[in-house]
């Protein structure tokens, strides 16, 4: 019996969580200190972690702040800022003993206020929350029992809540820093970890230091006290090919996002390491706008899933680093035959729902209606390395069945508009989640405007299975939950799975001791650098 890929991802986690564990101990016959330089696809829209959107932020700061709990590639909970938790009987509320030894960057104590404050500023109705927002919905508040001592408390029972405190989203911040610096949290975030933020600068990079007052054993380290670095550079490299000749020049010594053609080159050079692992929450995946004709029409929807050559996608664009995608959710957190089966490649299928659908094929090869073309408006970000090649594929795969795709390439603020306002045919994009209930920010009526329901969709018995998965701790029943869940977006094709990606970084062989949290965000407190 052939065990099923998301089995297979767990087994790839843990074998990860190992080899990483093992690197680290040869931590200490490495040199300490030294600047290490990374390279990024893209640059963040804000370093502050409750108001980003993006998972670039978190890969950035997963060394800078921390979290009451923390989550390893072996998908277990473990204390961090907290020493400990219980969880009241009926599943409203949390009560975290917090670790008395921790000051943030500024010199200011972590206590029980500073995460009641925390917590209420991502909820404040006059804060524009990032992924935050919805990782705390139904907060009630949280009371100070005593200055180590919190209680945080839901409307309903949440079961999601303790997962949500070990990600990067719900990491804490300074309060001081909040309140004295303003908008300057969006690029000097202040924390508790073992690195600082010392500079931003637009369009090029930011840099963080050592911590030099770090005394703890963080639950991922192999030691206490600062990290072995000095400093670490993050430089922001949006072309591909750029972003790996400065690797293989030394002008880096890590880079994120291994581009496909590359990846064969780096894998036999001797001098370069790469480092794979799965990424948990949503896949990479076009979020079909409901709302807005011709999608409105499912028969539409579910022709444009039937149309797409995922294994495409794997052959050119993904090739090494990534699966096909077969649900909103990825593998590794939810796998099934059902789902798998959903929309198999076939061009004749789509066509035929097309044709159903009262599209005729015109003469240019595009379809009309009414004497209307049938034409879609895909959103992308312009991320200043050219075209984007995933919709450059959606475009061709659509155009074999007759519709025209228009892909509407801009800059990341006004992208986020045009979600925002449904105003067209929807985005590709990607959702880092810890748990399945990531899949609320998608589908839940109450984020339409919001993050990240850019589907549009107000279904009220949808809504129902997400507040119920929400509200449920058996983990049997969770998950039959969200197959459910799964299995209705797919019958409605609110969406189209394309790849469930791996993290793909790849590091000069001098680089070690790099650890990795369950959201596949690398942690460098212990990495070190040899020349």
């Amino acid at each position: 019996m052939r065990p099923s890929r998301g089995r297979l991802w767990l087994a790839v986690a843990a074998t990860l969580a190992l080899v990483l564990a093992g690197a680290g101990l040869r931590m200490a016959g490495a040199q300490p200190g030294g600047t290490l330089v990374l390279g990024l696809d893209q640059e963040p829209p804000t370093l502050d972690p409750h108001a980003s959107p993006s998972a670039v932020t978190y890969q950035i700061i997963a060394s800078v702040t921390e979290n009451l709990l923390f989550k390893g590639p072996d998908g277990k909970l473990a204390p961090w800022l907290a020493e400990s938790w219980t969880t009241s009987r009926d599943g409203r509320s949390v009560t975290f003993k917090l670790r008395r030894d921790v000051k943030f960057h500024d010199g200011t104590p972590f206590n029980a206020d500073a995460v009641k404050f925390n917590f209420e500023r991502i909820v404040d109705p006059k804060f524009k929350a990032g992924g935050a927002r919805a990782q705390l919905a139904g907060y009630a508040g949280s009371k100070v029992l005593d200055e180590f001592t919190v209680q945080v408390a839901f409307e309903t029972p949440y079961a999601p809540f303790l997962t949500y405190a070990a990600s990067g989203t719900l990491s804490l911040v300074s309060p001081k820093a909040v309140r004295e610096t303003g908008d300057l949290v969006h690029t000097r975030p202040v924390g508790t970890g073992p690195f600082m933020i010392k500079d931003y600068v637009a369009k090029d990079h930011t840099t963080m230091v050592r911590n030099p007052a770090y005394a703890r054993k963080a639950p991922w380290s192999e030691h206490a006290g600062p990290p072995p670095l000095e400093a670490v550079v993050w430089k922001f490299i949006p072309e591909a090919g750029t972003r790996v000749t400065t690797l293989e020049s030394g002008e880096t010594q890590g880079v994120y996002a291994v581009p496909a053609q590359s990846l064969p080159r780096l894998e036999k050079n001797p001098a370069i390491r790469i480092e794979k692992a799965p990424w948990p929450g949503v896949p990479r995946i076009w979020l079909l706008n409901v709302t807005r004709p011709p999608l409105d029409d499912v028969k539409v929807r579910r022709a444009i899933n039937f149309a797409i050559d995922k294994e495409a996608f794997l052959a050119t664009v993904f090739k090494g680093t990534a699966l096909k995608a077969s649900s909103p959710l990825t593998a590794v957190m939810l796998d099934d035959p059902s789902l798998r089966q959903a929309y198999p490649f076939d061009q004749a299928r789509a066509r035929a729902l097309l044709g159903e659908a009262g599209w005729q094929a015109g003469g240019d090869g595009v379809r009309t209606r009414a004497g209307q073309r049938l034409e879609i408006v895909l959103n992308a970000i312009e991320y200043g390395g050219g075209p984007d090649p995933t919709a450059q594929l959606i475009q061709s795969s659509l155009h074999e069945v007759g519709i025209d795709v228009k892909i509407k390439a801009q800059a990341r603020p006004p992208w986020y508009e045009d979600n925002y306002r449904c105003a067209t045919h929807g985005p590709v994009m990607f959702l880092r989640a810890t748990d399945p209930d990531g899949v609320f920010a998608l589908f839940h009526s109450s984020l339409v405007g919001a993050n990240f329901n850019w589907s549009c969709v107000k279904n009220a018995k949808l809504d129902g299975l997400l507040e119920q998965g929400r509200r449920e701790s058996d983990a049997a029943k969770r998950r039959a939950l969200y197959l459910s869940i799964a299995q209705l977006a797919l019958d409605e094709a609110l969406t189209v799975p394309l790849v469930d990606e791996l993290s793909v970084w790849a590091f000069r062989t001098g680089v070690q001791s790099v650890k990795y949290n369950f959201n596949a965000y690398p942690i460098l407190g212990d990495a070190t650098l040899r020349r």
